[in-house]
């Protein structure tokens, strides 16, 4: 199977003559629209990307780094020196350079540098999404254990008359931040967020994935209004770790504070009816749930 390299279309006339030369070594050249890269790139497709050195070249980078983070891009610089273009395509945020005019044996190598390269890459990714995880606290709880305990500790709090709380907490835009990262930069963003959240919360308070890009969050003898508080700093902190990469969380917040009746599922459904909200308008924020509906009771005779 030949490798393939994406060609961005204001580079492809300076590969052109190569076509064929490259065919000849088990490479093909993809000359498109790195705007138009979106779900054609990944390591069973391509290989590297090659990018203008010139006008538009940080533009491109940056189209092709939101189609496939990990794929490795090449700047290609015509009548330029080797050390000047090394320098500019760095600053254009590129992995490598090339100077026109290039031979097959030029693109041939760094294509086995950009295979090398993106393998370093991704063992570097894997490596920090396992660290973040084992280093999320104890009190980042395993979502079966949080499942049995979950009704539990509001069954108690029915019992017992304290008040509980319960947290949903969500990636904005999670299709788009995951096509952004790809598999193993979204494992390391889901495994910092568990880690940010459970540093955030008491010891009493445990957290722990929910459902795709959903956390729950559990806090006992805590009202509403504190439980909205702490899904706020949460917002914040991960508004200030995202900063200039766009990444934010929304919150639903639902509480019950040990009058009357609840029930676990009464506290997630509204907490999920509030993330919905927040999501709604626009995310990067903490919504309170609507207060639970009362039932009018009619007594006859």
């Amino acid at each position: 199977m030949p490798r393939r390299i994406l060609v961005a279309e204001a580079s492809a006339p300076l590969l052109a003559p190569l076509r064929r030369p490259l065919r000849a070594a088990g490479v093909e050249l993809d000359a498109i629209s790195p705007a138009a890269a979106s779900g054609r790139l990944g390591p069973a497709s391509h290989v590297a990307a090659i990018v203008p050195g010139g006008a538009g070249g940080a533009e491109a980078v940056r189209a092709v780094r939101a189609a496939d983070p990990l794929l490795p891009v090449i700047a290609l610089f015509a009548d330029e020196a080797e050390a000047a273009a090394a320098a500019q395509g760095e600053a254009l945020g590129a992995d490598g350079a090339l100077v026109a005019p290039v031979g097959p044996a030029a693109v041939v190598g760094a294509c086995r540098l950009a295979e090398r390269l993106r393998a370093a890459t991704a063992r570097a990714v894997e490596a920090d999404a396992r660290r973040l995880a084992a280093e999320a606290p104890r009190h980042a709880a395993d979502l079966e254990f949080l499942k049995r305990l979950l009704p539990l500790e509001v069954k108690r709090s029915r019992r017992y008359g304290y008040p509980v709380s319960v947290a949903l907490v969500a990636v904005d835009r999670f299709a788009e931040v995951a096509g952004r990262l790809g598999p193993h930069g979204r494992a390391a963003l889901m495994a910092e967020v568990l880690g940010l959240l459970a540093a955030s919360v008491r010891d009493i308070d445990l957290a722990a994935p929910f459902t795709g890009e959903r956390f729950v969050v559990l806090m006992p003898h805590t009202r509403a209004e504190g439980a909205l508080q702490v899904a706020r700093r949460l917002c914040a902190r991960i508004r200030e770790r995202g900063a200039g990469e766009g990444i934010t969380v929304s919150a639903g917040v639902a509480g019950h504070d040990g009058d009357g009746t609840v029930s676990f599922g009464g506290l997630v459904k509204r907490a999920a009816e509030a993330l919905t909200r927040a999501r709604a308008a626009g995310g990067d924020r903490a919504e309170p749930a609507e207060p639970p509906r009362r039932r009018d009771r009619i007594v006859l005779g």
